[in-house]
């Protein structure tokens, strides 16, 4: 099959299993006898409601009487039906119980225990309704024989709410609500949203509340084994950290929004093997000389402009700040600015995304003015290395920003020919920074404010890094010498 092709079955595959899970229903669990009850006991309190409103007063003794005597023959038929081996329940009974569960969205069998109880219950109810509508007859005071329908239960019900009609939260809610509420990066959301579709899939259902500890195991033996959608065993730290992890922290919302009682993975895990690690995870001198050697030689005719400008500069720029590569390939022009004399950039969640959802302010590199970042940026509008025209409708959670990064990290491993499966192609820049930063003895304060680490105290949460400040520690960093730099583009 043709590449084309099989991206397009790859793409129709997955719109079908979205679709599929879109259409699972959630199975609501059958009601308990406390439930049912509380339910009933509303029902009787609607009627005698409705009866003490709109019911029709006898205008004589003999009209009394012979209603008296229809409630006798009616409390008769009712019991009749309560009886073991006596007759079929009454139709009247028959009817309110259709009535309750249509009501309340049940869908137990006939033959079910839910079905059983609910059947007496309102047998009972019907009993109840019938002698206290005879005391107000009789003009006797009211004396409730069947302690089910006491004033004490109702007080309960309305404190606990259990006669309020219960949805089951699907799995989908949760995920939803944890979303509108955490509002994660979009990147984020697309891949969670994925992980528990599938997990969605395996169950054949969402009902949030009937998932066991034992359907969370399952799962995550069915993704070691290979048995998943993919075809290949998934490591154990990608089913502990991504596919356990979504399906732990939509649950953990739950349970905190009372939406579900217990969260099913809490305990679950996986053992995950020691990592063996045999260098170092930042780029060595040699590979990141080889990179930036590569961003001076002329880019490909065919290739855009802003690509080119993301072959010479993100590389640098990610050398010189110790940034994730992302948050340079989103850069905009507006982002490269003078504040007190002193060259910066803008990192900020305006422009896509930053891991910790907050702007920072970095001094560039006077290696990096010396070259010319700044002249190339002046008189540019939006984006540096990406052509907002050109975008093709994907969606937030594949931005165009990370597609860049995903091009370069391509171009360092397949063309340059950094290719130690051991270190990342532009992770590595990070990594590498953070070493040269201890070796020209960066402040450690500082150093994590210009990566955009979390600051280790709640003292270094106060204050701000002036660019001043910024620009002092960065400068200590040594240049790379590589020859006399091209500004190019």
């Amino acid at each position: 099959m043709q590449p084309h092709l099989e991206s397009f079955e790859r793409k129709l595959r997955s719109t079908k299993q979205e679709s599929a899970t879109d259409a699972l229903p959630a199975v609501m669990p059958d009601p308990t006898l406390t439930e049912i009850e509380a339910v009933v006991r509303k029902w009787l309190s609607d009627r005698m409601e409705r009866f003490a409103r709109y019911g029709i007063v006898p205008d004589s003794d003999a009209a009394a009487a012979a209603r008296v005597a229809e409630l006798e023959g009616y409390r008769e038929d009712v019991s009749a039906g309560l009886k073991i081996g006596g007759h079929s329940p009454s139709m009247t009974t028959n009817w309110i119980v259709q009535a309750i569960k249509e009501e309340r969205g049940w869908q137990f069998d006939e033959r079910s225990a839910a079905h059983r109880n609910l059947r007496r219950v309102v047998a009972r109810g019907q009993l109840e309704a019938t002698r206290r509508e005879e005391q107000d007859l009789q003009g006797a005071p009211r004396v409730i024989e069947d302690a089910t329908f006491a004033p004490e239960e109702y007080r309960v019900d309305n404190e606990r709410g259990r006669a309020e009609p219960k949805r089951s939260a699907t799995l989908r809610s949760l995920f939803d609500g944890y979303v509108g509420e955490r509002n994660p990066a979009p990147a984020t959301v697309k891949a969670w949203k994925r992980q528990l579709d599938a997990f969605i899939a395996f169950l054949g259902h969402q009902d949030a509340s009937i998932v066991s500890t034992a359907n969370v195991v399952a799962w995550k033996e069915h993704l070691l084994s290979g048995a998943h959608a993919g075809g290949r065993p998934l490591t154990a730290k990608t089913v502990k950290d991504t596919y356990l992890s979504v399906i732990k922290t939509v649950y953990r919302w739950g349970c905190d929004n009372g939406k579900v009682r217990d969260n099913p993975a809490q305990r679950v895990t996986v053992l995950t093997p020691r990592r063996m690690i045999t260098r170092e995870k930042g780029l060595n001198d040699r590979e990141a000389k080889m990179i930036l050697l590569a961003t001076q030689t002329p880019p490909p005719t065919k290739l855009s402009s802003q690509r080119a400008l993301a072959r010479r500069w993100v590389p640098w720029v990610c050398a010189y700040t110790g940034a994730r590569v992302n948050e340079i390939t989103q850069l905009r022009a507006e982002d490269v600015f003078k504040v007190n004399r002193v060259w910066v950039i803008r990192i900020t969640p305006e422009a896509g995304s930053t891991k910790s959802h907050q702007a920072r302010v970095v001094a560039l590199h006077p290696h990096l003015i010396e070259q010319g970042f700044p002249e190339v940026v002046e008189g540019r509008k939006g984006p540096l290395f990406f052509d907002p025209a050109r975008h093709r409708g994907g969606s937030d959670g594949n931005p165009q920003y990370k597609k860049v990064g995903e091009h370069l990290a391509n171009w360092v491993r397949h063309e340059i020919g950094v290719n130690d499966p051991a270190v990342q192609p532009n992770h590595g820049w990070r990594h590498r920074f953070k070493t040269q930063a201890r070796l020209a003895n960066m402040d450690p304060e500082i150093r994590d404010v210009i990566q955009g680490h979390s600051p280790r105290t709640v003292g270094e949460t106060y204050g701000d890094t002036l660019p001043e400040v910024s620009l002092r520690e960065i400068s200590k960093l040594p240049r790379f010498d590589i020859g006399k730099p091209d500004k190019g583009c």
